[in-house]
C-alpha cells in the first residue's frame, strides 16, 4: 500500500503541517534549547490533556451537536480519583470507576439532547456549571495531593527514559478514535447523522442512541484525561481544567471539523493540537502573557469557523455558472446515474 493510500491529507491539513513547521521555526529562534529532544517531548504536556478532550468532542460535533462540559467532567473524574486514592483503592479499580462516572455524566448530556430534544449548547452550558459544582462538592474546598505512585504513573513515567507515557496514551487514543470514526459503521453513522439527521433516520439509524453513545464516549475520554491530569499535576481540585474548553474547541474546529456536523478527520484534529501546542510552547518561551495567548487562540477559533464559509465562496467564484439550456451527453448522464446508485448503496449500508 502506498504512502498516499495511508495518508491523504486535505489542502487544509497540508496547510496545518506548514503552519506547525513555521511555529516551530519561530519557537526555535526564542531559545537555543527548543530543539532538544527532551524539551520537545516535555512540551507535549501542552496538548495531551486537551487532546483527549478534543477527540471526544470531535465525535459529538460530527453528529451535529456540541459538548462544552467536557472540562468539567474531567474535574469530576479527577476529584473522584482523589477519593478512591484516599481510601487506598487500587489504581485499576479507581480508574475504572472514575471513567464510568464520567461516561455516565456524558450519557446524561446525550439523554437531554437526544431524547428530550433540547439544544446541545444550552444543555452542556448548564451541565458545565453543574458538573463543576459537583466536582467542588465531591472534592471539598481543599485540593488533594497525597497520591501514591501508581496514580501518578501515566503522567510522570518516561518510556525508554525519554518518551512520556501520556504521549503514548495520546497516540493510542488518537489511533483508536481514528479507526472508530473512519473505518467502522459507528463512525459512518455519526457523519451521516451530522450531514442529514432525517435521512439517516430514514435509512434505519437509531439517531437518539447514536448521539447518547457519542456523548458517553466524550465522557469516557474526559475521565481518561482526568487520570492524566492527576499524573501530571499530582493534584485534584474542583477547578481542574477550568478555562481549557477554548483550547479544546479551537483544536476541533481548526482541525477542519465542521461545527455543523458531518465533516472532519481525526488527523486534522491531531495536526491542530500539534500547532496549538507548538504555539503555546513558543509563546511561553517568549514570555507572552496568558491573556494575550487567549486572544491568539480565540482568533484561531474564528479562523476555523470561517474557513468553510470562505472556502465555499472561493469555490463558487471559481466555478462558472452552468447553462440551464445545455444538453448533457450520454456519458455524463451515465456517470451521474452511477453516482446516484453508489450513494443509495452507501446509505443502505448504514
Amino acid at each position: 500500500m502506498s504512502a498516499r493510500a495511508i495518508w491523504r491529507p486535505t489542502a487544509w491539513e497540508a496547510m496545518l503541517v506548514v503552519l506547525i513547521f513555521a511555529a516551530a521555526a519561530w519557537s526555535a529562534t526564542l531559545s537555543p534549547y527548543y530543539l532538544q529532544i527532551d524539551q520537545l517531548l516535555y512540551s507535549t504536556r501542552n496538548f495531551v490533556i486537551p487532546g483527549l478532550l478534543a477527540f471526544g468532542l470531535m465525535v459529538v460535533v460530527t453528529t451535529g451537536e456540541i459538548d462544552i462540559s467536557v472540562a468539567s467532567t474531567l474535574a469530576v473524574a479527577s476529584v473522584a480519583l482523589s477519593k478512591f486514592a484516599a481510601v487506598g483503592a487500587p489504581i485499576a479499580v479507581a480508574a475504572l470507576l472514575a471513567v464510568a462516572l464520567a461516561a455516565t455524566l456524558g450519557a446524561l448530556n446525550g439523554f437531554f439532547v437526544a431524547r428530550l430534544g433540547l439544544p446541545s449548547l444550552a444543555v452542556t452550558l448548564g451541565t458545565m456549571g453543574a458538573y463543576r459544582g459537583l466536582a467542588f462538592i465531591i472534592g471539598g474546598g481543599m485540593g488533594y495531593t497525597s497520591f501514591n505512585d501508581p496514580y501518578l504513573y501515566v503522567g510522570t513515567e518516561l518510556w525508554f527514559g525519554v518518551v512520556p507515557a501520556s504521549l503514548i496514551l495520546f497516540a493510542v487514543v488518537a489511533a483508536g478514535v481514528g479507526f472508530l470514526m473512519h473505518k467502522t459503521t459507528f463512525g459512518r453513522r455519526c457523519f451521516a447523522v451530522g450531514m442529514n439527521k432525517t435521512a439517516a433516520w430514514i435509512s434505519g439509524v437509531n439517531v437518539d442512541r447514536l448521539k447518547i453513545t457519542a456523548y458517553a464516549l466524550a465522557g469516557v475520554l474526559a475521565g481518561v484525561a482526568g487520570l492524566v491530569w492527576i499524573g501530571q499535576y499530582g493534584s485534584a481540585r474542583g477547578d481542574n481544567a477550568d478555562g481549557m474548553i477554548l483550547f479544546v474547541v479551537t483544536a476541533v474546529v481548526l482541525g477542519g471539523v465542521d461545527i455543523n456536523g458531518g465533516r472532519g478527520t481525526v488527523l486534522g484534529v491531531v495536526l491542530a493540537l500539534l500547532l496549538l501546542g507548538t504555539l503555546r510552547n513558543g509563546m511561553g518561551l517568549a514570555n507572552i502573557a496568558g491573556p494575550t495567548q487567549t486572544v491568539v487562540f480565540g482568533a484561531l477559533l474564528l479562523i476555523g469557523v470561517l474557513r468553510p464559509f470562505v472556502a465555499g465562496l472561493a469555490q463558487r467564484w471559481r466555478t462558472p455558472p452552468s447553462d440551464p439550456f445545455s444538453r448533457r451527453d450520454d456519458t455524463e448522464q451515465t456517470s451521474e446515474s452511477n453516482s446516484i446508485t453508489n450513494n443509495i448503496t452507501r446509505r443502505s449500508a448504514l
